[in-house]
């Protein structure tokens, strides 16, 4: 499969950037099909985003638009992040941070207050990021993530405990990551645990919580881990499960601006699906579905 996007419109007010600073503090990203705005407070915080996402499988049907609503303490840290879809609360997150202004704790709440899940952070003594550990409310297996670092890059990422909704088991994944050597100037929304805002949500999306929303949003939208200076260049998953080792692999390339930034991502992603299905004969049968799709997505930073 072969996918491409564009960002192009006649119609936008927004305008082309004519600076660096208007690509480092940008009032809207226009990513693929995909749009950001963003409104800052007059400390130049982040204090909310607007997300548009469209269904390439349906690309006439309307954006699901999802608002991103941002508190910070006096510290000047962003302590509650508060979600809705189509005008509608969805989550919200509660953060606490550490002398150092890395944060240590998030807390997940539902529309009506529940807390879902927490999760918890660890740092070594220079203030890498080491691992995260998440346990959803009502379970008592504890996902966990360790990071392992090179020249400042995470290199690796192992994770315990993730559970397959259809084989109903629960097993590890590992991540393998590579990068060009070229600066990485996209300034991400999120870092740390409040990435997984966007990277992906380990309380709700069991069965594929080990890759990022789409293989593209990797790059744009969020880091883990604030030590990330580099383009990143390819992905390896391996997922211990099903008797075998499913392995996924995403690969990218980037075009760029005079000033560095990049305008231009092109994504391959290949991967095996196992997912057993009914049989005639009332029993399951496992199908095994290889994957290999390419995408191809503009890249826009813009001010009013």
């Amino acid at each position: 499969m072969f996918i491409t996007f564009s960002s192009c419109n006649d119609d936008d007010p927004h305008h082309e950037p004519v600076s660096v600073e208007c690509k480092t503090r940008p009032d809207r990203i226009s990513f693929g099909g995909d749009v950001s705005d963003m409104v800052y407070n007059e400390q130049d915080q982040l204090v909310k985003i607007t997300t548009s996402d469209f269904n390439i499988a349906a690309p006439t049907a309307p954006p699901v638009v999802s608002v991103y609503t941002i508190d910070y303490n006096a510290q000047g840290n962003a302590n509650k992040v508060s979600k809705t879809v189509d005008n509608q609360l969805d989550v919200y997150y509660e953060v606490e941070y550490n002398s150092n202004g890395k944060v240590i704790k998030q807390a997940e709440f539902d529309a009506q207050g529940v807390l879902v899940a927490t999760t918890t952070a660890q740092y070594d003594a220079n203030s890498a990021l080491t691992s995260i550990t998440t346990l959803k409310e009502g379970t008592t297996v504890e996902v966990k993530s360790t990071y392992e670092y090179v020249n400042g890059n995470l290199v690796k990422k192992s994770v315990q405990n993730l559970y397959d909704l259809d084989s109903q088991e629960y097993y590890t994944a590992d991540y393998t990551y590579s990068y060009f050597d070229i600066e990485n100037k996209v300034a991400p929304y999120f870092e740390g645990p409040l990435g997984l805002l966007f990277i992906s949500n380990l309380s709700n999306q069991e069965s594929v919580q080990y890759l990022p929303k789409t293989p593209v949003y990797q790059l744009l939208f969020a880091k883990e881990t604030a030590s990330e200076k580099k383009m990143l260049k390819d992905i390896e998953i391996i997922a211990y499960r099903y008797s075998t080792s499913d392995t996924t692999h995403i690969d990218y390339s980037y075009e760029y601006d005079a000033d560095g930034f990049p305008r231009f991502q092109r994504g391959n992603y290949r991967n095996v699906t196992r997912r057993y299905v009914p049989d005639p004969f009332g029993g399951s049968a496992l199908l095994i579905s290889p994957t290999n799709n390419s995408l191809e997505s503009t890249v826009n930073f813009s001010c009013n």
